[in-house]
């Protein structure tokens, strides 16, 4: 009977171990679609600049922010980061892959 009941307590203990692993596993994918990637997006023939030749992206900012999943973007309470870099006129963007797929669409739109 004490076999039994040993056999039964790790078969348990067994079955609950993959069980979390299996939730973990999930979870770790879920995370996965969240990753977030910088990447510089190079901004020459786009309408960035003041009538004196000053990089200016706010207007572009703002429009990919309110457009390109806005909950997503750090002022909605999400953790995507936008910021110019004027070094050499672009901006540095860290995002989910899904996201930036969509700023991509976005600006080629432009460029169109």
């Amino acid at each position: 009977m004490r076999k039994l009941m040993v056999a039964t307590v790790l078969s348990t203990l067994v079955f609950s171990g993959m069980l979390l692993s299996g939730a973990r596993a999930e979870t770790q994918a879920k995370n996965e679609k969240e990753l977030l990637i910088v990447k510089v997006y190079k901004l020459n023939g786009l309408p960035v600049f003041t009538e004196d030749k000053q990089f200016s992206p706010d207007l572009l900012m703002k429009l990919i922010q309110s457009t390109v999943s806005p909950s997503k973007w750090e002022a909605a309470g999400g953790t995507a980061t936008m910021a110019p870099y004027p070094q050499n006129t672009s901006l540095v963007i860290s995002a989910n892959g899904k996201t930036h797929d969509k700023i991509v669409d976005l600006i080629e739109g432009f460029r169109k």
